[in-house]
C-alpha cells in the first residue's frame, strides 16, 4: 500500500484557524473548536495512500482539508463505495464514537492534507465536556444518514439513473449544454456504485434515447432535457425505461 508522506508534525499555525473554522466544528463553542484545533496534528498524504483500513483498531477523527477521499469496503470480492470527503468533511465517526474497528477504508483520490485528532484526545473530551459529546451523537446521526441516503440510492435508482441524475446537475452549470465527465470513466462509475463496463453501457443508452450526443473523448452535449430527467427518475417513475 502506499505510504503517507508524513506520519505526523503539530498543527501549523496556518492549519489551525482553518480546523478551528472547520465547517463540522460550527455548532461547537469557540473555546471547544480552539481545544480540537490545538490538539490536532497535520497529515499530507499522496494520492492512492490509504488513511485507515477495514477491520483496524479506531485510532483517529481525520477532518479534511484539502483534497478529497474514498471509503469503501469490499463486498463479495468487490469495492464497494460508500461514500466520498472532500473539503470540510470528517472520517472515522462511527468507530471512533462509537466503538468496533473501522467498517471501511479510506484512499486519498487525491493529494490529501487532514487534520488528526487522535483517539485519546477525543476521549478526554468526551470525558471532560459534554457540549464535545452532543457533538459526538450529531456527528454519528449525520453519519447513518449519508450511509442509508447511499443505501437508497443504490437500491432506489438503476445505474443509467444515477448516471443521468449526475450528467443533468453537470449541465445544468453550462449555460451551452456541454457535458464534460470531470473524471475518468473509472473514477465515475466508482463514485456511482459500478463497474466501468456497466457505466458505458448507461452512456450508451442515455445516446441511444437520444438524451446526449457523444461530442469528443468524455465530452457529450445536451440534447434533450426532458429525456434526460425522465432517465433520472427512481425505479418505477413513469416515462422513459433505464436498462440497470
Amino acid at each position: 500500500m502506499v505510504p503517507s508522506i508524513r506520519h505526523g508534525a503539530p498543527m501549523q499555525a496556518s492549519d489551525a484557524p482553518s480546523l478551528a473554522q472547520f465547517p463540522a466544528l460550527a455548532g461547537l463553542s469557540a473555546p471547544i473548536a480552539r481545544r480540537i484545533a490545538v490538539a490536532a496534528v497535520s497529515r499530507r498524504y499522496v494520492r492512492h495512500a490509504v488513511l485507515f483500513r477495514a477491520g483496524d483498531a479506531p485510532a483517529a477523527l481525520h477532518f479534511v482539508l484539502g483534497g478529497r477521499v474514498r471509503v469503501a469496503r469490499r463486498v463479495e470480492g468487490a469495492s464497494s463505495v460508500l461514500h466520498f470527503e472532500d473539503v470540510g468533511g470528517v472520517l472515522g465517526e462511527i468507530p471512533v464514537f462509537g466503538g468496533g474497528p473501522y467498517p471501511a477504508t479510506a484512499t486519498a483520490v487525491s493529494a490529501v492534507r487532514c487534520a488528526v485528532l487522535s483517539l485519546d484526545v477525543v476521549e478526554r473530551l468526551l470525558r471532560e465536556e459534554p457540549e464535545f459529546a452532543r457533538f459526538a451523537l450529531s456527528r454519528l446521526a449525520r453519519r447513518a444518514h449519508v450511509v442509508l441516503q447511499r443505501l437508497d440510492e443504490l437500491s432506489a435508482y438503476t445505474v443509467t439513473a444515477r448516471l443521468a441524475a449526475y450528467l443533468c446537475d453537470v449541465a445544468n452549470r453550462d449555460d451551452a449544454g456541454v457535458i464534460e465527465l470531470g473524471m475518468s470513466q473509472a473514477a465515475l462509475a466508482d463514485q456511482l456504485g459500478t463497474a466501468r463496463e456497466v457505466l458505458v453501457r448507461s452512456l450508451r443508452a442515455l445516446c441511444d434515447a437520444g438524451a446526449i450526443r457523444r461530442i469528443g473523448r468524455s465530452r457529450f452535449a445536451l440534447s434533450d432535457a426532458d429525456a434526460l430527467r425522465t432517465m433520472g427518475r427512481p425505479r418505477g417513475s413513469a416515462g422513459l425505461s433505464a436498462p440497470r
